[in-house]
């Protein structure tokens, strides 16, 4: 990909959401010259930002970040904020990463297609170039108004709770939310009969959308093992300790988040399975038995890095795929992207992390494998370990059937890490499509400002800083490993797979750009 230089932009006028905390989602800020401001319910307020204040997580601007942010952006950032809003409407600590890593996948790939339709040689995946428009008709306003009514009708289907914020955010780019039947060959049309047909095809892809309820799982599954009260450990009722075991948290039994993304249509792989990882230690076994004791030595010997690393990525106001939209929106800032790169850039990413659900869970419903929040305390039962005793406690001796992991534990199997997954894939994406894995973004972790010991850690600053993709890849994998929520086997084949899938992606999806898809 070619770099477009760009002069460092003036500094914007300070507004109220410039003065709002800057936390690992909200990244972008508004100008005063925004275009509107919107409340969704549950979640932060929905701008609509027309430039930079900073597109870094220090607070500080890329060199060459461009002023203006391009239209693929702005959509991309109301994407999330739809994503945000739905689990925090609905009291959830975590996202569902499956089926939000598949909802950008959507929103970009309808984006995608309606930009390549003013491309001279880009196809579409849905329509290949048989919608491409004429010389005359490829300008950015085109561009610009067919983009976003196709990330109006995407994001209407995924989230319609929102139609209100969605329809204000399209009227606020200056086009109509009540234009249902355009003039044919109009941006307007371009826009929606590109994305209805990238709807059309996802509804069928296996993920149960149009389900009730939407997302519910398909394979029938069913835990070996009877949930377990979390911080209550019962070994007694454990009838396979190897395998996944439901947790019971605050009174809300887990079940298992949408088994079926494991056989669902991928973009670019083959297959679901067509990458996999080593299979589990066995248990009992030495090799199981040094993965034990190697979580229980970090968790008696947690530096406040490790901690802020553990939190950091834990990723519970975003997602694992929110995280790589920020590394995204990094690179288009610092490499000075429009319109143009950014709807290839964000369309090969999200369909990297898509695919990258699809083949992490797939190889979680092969293994089933349990996780170290159940497996520790039944294997380490009776016996006296050293270990973090919870917020504040700092290591202490207990009985190990008390021990747990440093951040809350989602509701599926170990074995892969999906976040190493995700990571692996987008970074080998980026590093392809930039031409080169060198990254430079970076995070102050403030003191005091973790959320599992606030007030207390981590006791002075940490900076968390990312020279290359890579990097900020194996950081992301391994701080599952800190938290205590994955083992080292499910992380370094994770990320490795991932990598393997960012590359096969970003083959098929240059495909696409250059026009070479049939």
């Amino acid at each position: 990909m070619s770099h477009r230089s760009a002069a460092p932009a003036p500094a914007p006028t300070e507004t109220a959401a410039a003065r709002a905390p800057l936390t690992r989602r909200r990244v972008l800020t508004t100008s005063a010259a925004a275009a509107g401001v919107l409340a969704l319910p549950g979640s932060a307020a929905w701008a609509v930002p027309t430039s930079f204040e900073a597109e870094t997580r220090t607070g500080r601007r890329a060199p060459g970040a461009v002023t203006d942010l391009s239209v693929v952006i702005r959509w991309n950032q109301a994407a999330m904020d739809a994503i945000l809003g739905r689990y925090q409407a609905a009291g959830n600590r975590f996202g569902p990463a499956t089926v939000n890593a598949r909802a950008l996948a959507i929103i970009h790939n309808a984006i995608y297609d309606a930009w390549a339709c003013y491309d001279r040689c880009a196809v579409g995946s849905r329509f290949g170039g048989s919608l491409r428009r004429p010389r005359a008709e490829r300008t950015l306003d085109n561009k610009n108004e067919a983009i976003s009514y196709a990330a109006h009708l995407a994001l209407l289907d995924l989230y319609p709770e929102y139609k209100v914020a969605i329809d204000s955010m399209l009227r606020s780019l200056g086009h109509d939310p009540e234009l249902t039947d355009p003039r044919r060959n109009s941006p307007a049309w371009i826009g929606r009969r590109t994305a209805r047909a990238v709807l059309d095809y996802r509804h069928g892809d296996g993920a149960n959308q149009l389900g009730t309820p939407a997302y519910s799982d398909t394979t029938g599954y069913q835990a070996r093992n009877a949930p377990q009260t979390a911080g209550a450990f019962d070994p007694s009722t454990v009838t396979d300790p190897a395998h996944w075991t439901p947790l019971i948290v605050n009174g809300k039994t887990q079940r298992y988040l949408t088994p079926q993304f494991a056989v669902m249509k991928p973009f670019a792989l083959s297959r679901p399975d067509q990458f996999t990882v080593p299979a589990p230690p066995a248990y009992p076994s030495v090799r199981m038995t040094a993965a034990i004791e190697e979580l229980l030595d970090i968790s008696a010997n947690l530096t406040d890095e490790q901690k802020a690393i553990a939190e950091f990525w834990l990723n519970d106001d975003v997602t694992p795929p929110g995280a790589q939209q920020m590394w995204g929106r990094y690179v288009s800032a610092r490499d000075g992207y429009g319109v143009d790169e950014d709807a290839q850039l964000f369309f090969g990413l999200n369909m990297a992390e898509c695919d990258a659900a699809i083949g992490s869970w797939a190889v979680k419903l092969d293994y089933d494998f349990a996780r170290p929040s159940t497996l520790i305390p039944y294997d380490r039962r009776g016996q006296q370990i050293h270990s973090w005793g919870g917020p504040g406690q700092g290591t202490v001796a207990m009985d190990g059937v008390d021990w747990q992991a440093y951040v809350a534990v989602p509701p599926f199997p170990a074995t892969v890490s999906g976040h190493s997954t995700f990571s692996g894939a987008a970074a080998e994406f980026l590093r392809r499509f930039t031409g080169s894995d060198s990254f430079g973004d970076s995070y102050r972790f403030k003191a005091g400002a973790s959320t599992v010991e606030p007030g207390l850690t981590p006791r002075t600053d940490v900076v968390l800083h990312w020279p290359t993709f890579s990097e900020a890849a194996r950081q992301a994998g391994i701080s599952r490993v800190y938290g205590g929520m994955h083992w080292s086997f499910d992380n370094e084949p994770g990320i490795e797979m991932g990598h393997s899938i960012g590359k096969v992606v970003h083959r098929q999806a240059m495909r696409y750009f250059t026009g070479a898809h049939r």
